[in-house]
């Protein structure tokens, strides 16, 4: 990504610069009017999120005569890229979401955000989990606000387990059980879905079962360097997502994400591999869909399931942004506790601070999961450069699951793709 040039910065540098020093001298507390309303702009990818957020919102120019917030939604697909056209030609939001660890470099370093680290102190009550995704790699400063750390698991139609006789599996083993009496009640066991461009489903299906196979650890041992994807324990991660093509629906290697979705929360398939985004969306989408979660079962009984977990973005101060008292406001309102409760109780994915209440009993689940938690591997620790970890496993899934290709070439071909930049921590 090119940095901003010469002109553009010299053009808004002394508003800028003006602005910020009027945000430190002058900066109001929440619920101080303003002679004029002041409009800051935020956006978000979070479509399915947007009837939720423009309550929450609502509710905060309710409490803050004065700051009107007007939220643009854009499907992820396109967000980042119309994102990054707009920041370089300095025609950005007051306040953007913002990917999280690797994904949000690029922003950092071309100088489209501030660091927020002193213009919003509820960052304290964050615990590090959910910051490190909002951290430069530079300079350890805070450029967002973290609003959730989601974790992985096995949505289930409680419905249709209850129709076969299931419950819900303690071993690998008893899933596979599980998923041969679905399929013989004649229910489809798992909706899977990664075509069309949507393979990063099938990425967090990976993140779903893996930790149960390499373990809590190994996460520690891959950024030491003591271990690599062509470790047998994620080649035999891999192998799961392969040995389990049986239990997936018909046509799987043209399902895209939206449809596999829709295959669930119609009541077409028993289970669905995802994170806790998808708490809410199923609520919205069918309110009669009798569901919960679960972590993927560990190979051998008495052994904790471990989940996947992560900080999946946050939302940023654009430098450019005219509005920078305002926007910090809102910013610090999205730090609140206020915030992270109703985020949890209206959208019901585990909000990014601590000591919030959860009422849902789907969320109530997936923050027990958290207990055994280990970080979302590709994500955490193989995004930050190119060619990511990510990209070669989602160009490269479904033929692997459809046995087109072996786990071990997948492995290998993901180990030389971050072999190029990734360097070891001490």
């Amino acid at each position: 990504m090119l940095r901003r040039d010469s002109t553009t910065r010299g053009r808004r540098g002394a508003a800028a610069i003006a602005a910020a020093l009027l945000a430190g001298a002058l900066m109001a507390a929440p619920g101080v009017a303003r002679a004029e309303d002041t409009t800051v702009t935020i956006w978000s990818w979070r479509t399915e999120d947007q009837a939720a957020m423009e309550q929450i919102f609502a509710g905060f120019s309710a409490q803050h005569p004065g700051i009107k917030v007007k939220l643009q939604f854009t499907p992820d697909a396109d967000y980042q890229n119309r994102l990054s056209t707009a920041l370089r030609g300095g025609e950005g939001p007051d306040i953007a979401q913002l990917k999280a660890y690797g994904e949000l470099q690029p922003l950092v370093e071309a100088g489209y955000l501030d660091a927020i680290d002193d213009a919003v102190p509820e960052l304290k009550d964050f615990p590090e989990a959910a910051l490190g995704g909002a951290r430069g790699l530079s300079d350890g400063k805070l450029y967002g606000v973290p609003y959730s750390t989601p974790n992985m698991g096995v949505f289930y139609n409680t419905d249709l387990f209850a129709k076969a006789g299931v419950g819900v599996p303690k071993t690998y083993d008893d899933f596979v059980a599980a998923c041969k009496a679905l399929k013989a009640a004649g229910i489809v066991p798992i909706a899977a879905g990664g075509a069309n461009g949507s393979a990063w489903a099938l990425e967090i299906s990976a993140g779903v079962v893996g930790p149960n196979i390499y373990g809590p650890d190994f996460y520690d041992r891959m950024m030491k360097g003591q271990a690599r994807f062509t470790d047998p324990l994620w080649v035999k991660t891999l192998q799961r997502l392969k040995d389990l093509r049986p239990y997936y629906q018909d046509g799987f290697a043209g399902t895209d994400y939206t449809t596999a979705i829709q295959q669930f929360v119609n009541g077409q398939t028993a289970m669905f591999f995802g994170g806790s985004w998808e708490n809410g969306s199923f609520k919205a989408q069918n309110p009669k869909l009798k569901f919960s979660i679960f972590a993927f079962p560990a190979d051998a009984a008495g052994q904790p399931a471990f989940t996947s977990t992560f900080a999946d973005g946050s939302y940023g101060l654009v430098t450019d942004s005219e509005h920078k008292e305002a926007a910090t406001e809102v910013l610090r309102f999205i730090a609140s506790a206020g915030f992270s409760q109703q985020f949890a109780d209206m959208l019901g994915w585990p909000p990014a601070r601590s000591g919030v209440t959860a009422h849902d009993p789907v969320l109530q689940q997936m923050m027990a999961m958290q207990a055994h938690s280990t970080p979302y591997l590709t994500l955490v620790g193989f995004r930050w450069q190119t060619p990511t970890a990510s990209s070669v496993l989602q160009a490269e899934v479904i033929d692997m699951i459809d046995g087109k290709i072996a786990p071990e070439k997948l492995a290998a071909d993901m180990d030389q793709a971050v072999s190029g930049w990734f360097k070891p921590k001490s």
